[in-house]
């Protein structure tokens, strides 16, 4: 050591890491010793302090350059990275322990020929989910990923796979189920408290809706679960079990003279009724044009201006053909029209909508 501090050697002897390492953090400006007369390098106890934090924050596997920023004056709290580190680490420990069973499930299965295909099954899906679960993360913030990324690695939960069990136990009897007998609305209670209980974060909500409405494109493993557990057909039939209760709610509430809350604007009101006035127009016409431009209007407002929930709303409304007829009644009476007057004016707006190419003008 000299008079002001240790040697570039005797420093790396003292901290347990090579003259090399010393040299990079160096060139990198992430750990910069004093300089002798003769500039050669000379550590002191800061320094030490700073290597030990150094080595900490590579212990967890975060890159140098993520290190330096953690280090540098003015930084976030640390705490915060060190839990996103955290939750990197459990993932990965979660990801091995389903490896460890997946292995352990082919060692015995392998044993006997009938559960061999199973188990290998098994351990190509633990092998390539790890590689695939991240093409989820575009439906989500990066504050909702760092939490909900451990959802779809075992999606769907027991929870699920056993509602999705007992409504397709439902659907396979003999005869058709009534959505509004009481087996069906017992399965929708417990849809419904599932659904709230896993999606009080709005971003959550907003993620899981993006995600759903994508689902064809996702990894092949999610896929394959999806078609596991009829997750779709389930689905299909709580959508209506669902539309169904709140109809006769509806219903139920006009009879006692208490009409439900507005749903729809006036100024949605009022569009539908000019539209179902105007089904005799040609939809290129300027009568429909300005209608299509009425209604972007309204989207715009409706949606903060924010084109992508313009073309979710949209695609939403170009999907009413697969709607539930509950559904259909219940929107129809939104707008204070029957099913078929309603049907009429919005298949009348998405004809005047196509001639405008609504769809390209809100990309542009």
């Amino acid at each position: 050591m000299t008079a002001r501090g240790y040697t570039v050697h005797e420093f790396a002897a003292l901290a347990g890491v090579t003259v090399k390492a010393l040299h990079h953090y160096d060139r990198i400006g992430l750990l910069t010793p004093a300089r002798t007369a003769s500039r050669y390098r000379s550590y002191g106890a800061a320094d030490l302090t700073r290597l030990r934090q150094i080595l900490a924050l590579r212990a967890l596997g975060l890159p140098l350059r993520r290190i330096g920023e953690l280090l540098a004056p003015g930084a976030p709290p640390l705490h915060h990275t060190l839990r996103q580190q955290r939750h990197v680490l459990e993932d990965r420990r979660r990801h091995l322990d389903r490896a460890i069973r997946a292995l352990e499930a082919a060692e015995a299965g392998l044993e006997s020929a009938s559960g061999a295909g199973a188990a290998l099954e098994a351990l190509l899906e633990v092998i390539g989910m790890q590689d695939s679960i991240d093409e989820m993360r575009k439906y989500y913030s990066d504050e909702v990923w760092d939490t909900w990324r451990r959802y779809y690695e075992e999606w769907p939960s027991a929870e699920w796979r056993a509602l999705y069990h007992d409504v397709n136990a439902l659907l396979d009897g003999e005869d058709a189920p009534d959505p509004m007998s009481a087996a069906a609305q017992t399965l929708g209670t417990r849809w419904l408290a599932l659904d709230k209980a896993e999606t009080r974060n709005g971003a959550i909500r907003t993620g899981l809706r993006k995600a759903w409405a994508d689902r064809a494109q996702w990894p092949a493993w999610l896929q394959a679960r999806l078609a596991e557990h009829r997750v779709d057909r389930a689905t299909r039939f709580i959508n209506a079990v669902v539309w169904e209760r709140w109809e006769a709610e509806r219903l139920e509430r006009e009879r006692g003279g208490h009409a439900a809350p507005a749903r729809v604007s006036d100024a949605r009101i009022g569009l539908y009724r000019d539209c179902a006035a105007a089904v005799t127009e040609n939809p290129a016409s300027d009568v429909a044009q300005r209608l299509v431009l009425r209604w972007k209007t309204i989207l715009e407002a409706e949606c903060g201006g924010d084109p992508e929930t313009m073309r979710e709303q949209i695609a939403a409304w170009r999907s009413r053909t697969k709607w539930t007829p509950a559904m259909l009644r219940y929107m129809a009476s939104c707008y204070a029209m029957d099913v078929d007057t309603w049907r009429r004016a919005a298949d009348f707006l998405e004809s005047a909508c196509d001639r405008s190419s609504l769809e390209t003008r809100l990309s542009s």
